[in-house]
Parts: C-alpha cells; structure tokens; sequence
C-alpha cells in the first residue's frame, strides 16, 4: 500500500489502484501489514522466501570431552589446512555399500579455496563399506555431510547405517569428521563449528549448550577472520563469547546478533573441569550473501 496523494478536502488517501481509503484506516492498515512482515520474518526466512538470505543450523557434539580445549565436533578436530586437501569416507562396517543393507551414500558440504576464494562445494559420494572411496572435491574446510540413502528402512530400533562412518585425508590420513554408530546411528555429522564464505556475512542468533549435570565445563566461541591469509602476520583467534561454569542445559538468545565477516571461520570449543564426559551445543546462523 502506498501513498499517491490525498484528498485535502476529505483527508482521504488516493491509492495507486485509483481506490480511495479514510487516512486513519490506511494508518492502521499500514501498521498491521509492517508488523505481520515483522512476525512473519522468521519463518519467511526459513522458508527461503528473503533473498540472498539463509538460515543455517549449526549443531555439534564430542563425547570425550576432558580437561583441554577442544572442537566441539564428535571427530574432535575441526580441520583448518590453508590448502585444499584430498579427502576420502570409509565406513567401520562393510555393509554401507553401494547396495549394502546400510549406508549406501553420504553427501557432503565444504569450501575449496579458488581463485583466493572461499567457494562453497557439495556432492554425493557412494560407500564403499571398509575401503575407502575418494571424494571428488578437494576441500579446506568441511562443515556438514550426513547419509544421503540407506539400504534399510529405518525405525528407532534400526539405524540408517551400520558402522561408524569417516572422512580423513586420503590414503588413511588425518581424521576430519566421523559419524558415530553409538548406541544408534546419528546419520549425520556434529560439527560445532563453522566458515562464512566469500560473498557472504554470517550473523549469530543464538547457543544452546548442554553437558552432563555432574560435569561443570567451561565453553568458548572463537572467531578467526581472514582464514586464506597463509603468510604472517595472521589474524589472531579472538574470543567472542565465554561461557563458565555450564552445567546441564541452556542457551543464550542475542538481542542484537553476533555479525561475522567472510572468510571467518567460527570456533565453539570446551573443556571439563574435571573428568571426561559429554558436551553438546547448537547454534543458530542467518547467512546474508553481499
């Protein structure tokens, strides 16, 4: 609805269709329709209805979590070469195989440096079950990947897969992201962290953080801007929020969220007090391409 002009005799409003409407209905009118794109926002945006705008949920999880800072990633690493690496996936089991009764393909999404870029890549890879298969792009950073088709139908009691499945450097190199068998297959990888792309600024809503309730932890979110620099002087690793004595489960919402710059990558590492024991933590990302 917008103005064209008004009828100064009758205080009316002249819409652009030629209608006429009274001045405090098109007031009120204009209220509602602003405060409905207002509520609205959220669920438009996961939707994928706000251009060059995408939600992002990050989530990770490390079982064996001690008395050092770690990744909060079920591998515990969460690799960051300053060169694109060969990667290849292997499962413990040899049935995730192409036609195996358990995980037949894992997809996978990452950024490759190119052309002094951060360039998002993803594909589809098929198992091989114990031997390992190489994936197609050569990758500097890996930041999500899950089965993509199983060859059971699966049910709480039966997982999607049946072994532990791995990406590492290829000719059995170091371990990048491992989704876990457990007590039941996850089928997806836990990774607590994150790398914006070129082209695009990535801004934080929220953290929800969770440990077990006899285990009080001490939970970290870094940030390291220009991650393509590969000559000193590097940007530094730069806390951006701390988090002490976490114990159980809560959260942090942001009024106002934590913007992040391209080429960053983003850190949520923790430790224990004492022990070992489970951390988990999920944080939410909206994505603005520039």
């Amino acid at each position: 609805m917008s103005i064209e002009t008004m009828a100064k005799e009758t205080g009316r409003v002249i819409l652009e269709n030629n209608t006429y409407i009274n001045k405090a209905e098109f007031i009120k009118q204009s209220h509602v329709d602003y405060y409905k794109k207002v509520l609205d926002f959220p669920l438009e945006l996961a939707k994928g209805n706000v251009p060059s705008h995408e939600v992002i949920h990050k989530f990770g999880r490390n079982s064996n979590v001690g008395s050092a800072f770690v990744p909060i990633c079920e591998s515990g690493f969460y690799r960051t070469p300053t060169t694109n690496i060969s990667l290849e996936v292997v499962s413990s089991s040899a049935n995730d195989t192409a036609n195996g009764t358990g995980a037949r393909s894992i997809y996978y999404e990452g950024l490759k440096a190119l052309a002094g870029n951060l360039i998002e890549v993803s594909g589809t890879v098929q198992l091989n079950g114990q031997t390992a298969v190489t994936i197609p792009d050569n990758m500097i950073r890996l930041y999500r990947w899950y089965v993509s088709t199983s060859g059971t139908y699966a049910t709480h009691a039966t997982s999607s897969h049946d072994g532990s499945i791995t990406i590492r450097e290829v000719n059995g190199g170091n371990i990048w992201s491992t989704i876990l068998l457990n007590s039941y297959g996850r089928g997806q990888s836990q990774i607590g962290c994150y790398t914006v792309p070129s082209g695009y600024e990535a801004y934080i809503t929220s953290i929800t953080y969770s440990t077990e309730s006899d285990k009080e932890a001490e939970i970290l979110m870094y940030k390291r801007e220009n991650a393509l620099d590969t000559l000193e002087p590097f940007s530094p690793m730069r806390l951006v929020t701390e988090i002490n004595s976490a114990k159980g489960t809560s959260g942090i919402a942001y009024k106002y969220p934590i913007r992040f710059d391209e080429e960053t990558d983003i850190f949520l590492i923790g430790k224990l007090k004492s022990g070992t024991g489970l951390m988990t933590v999920d944080f939410e990302i909206i994505l603005i391409e520039k």
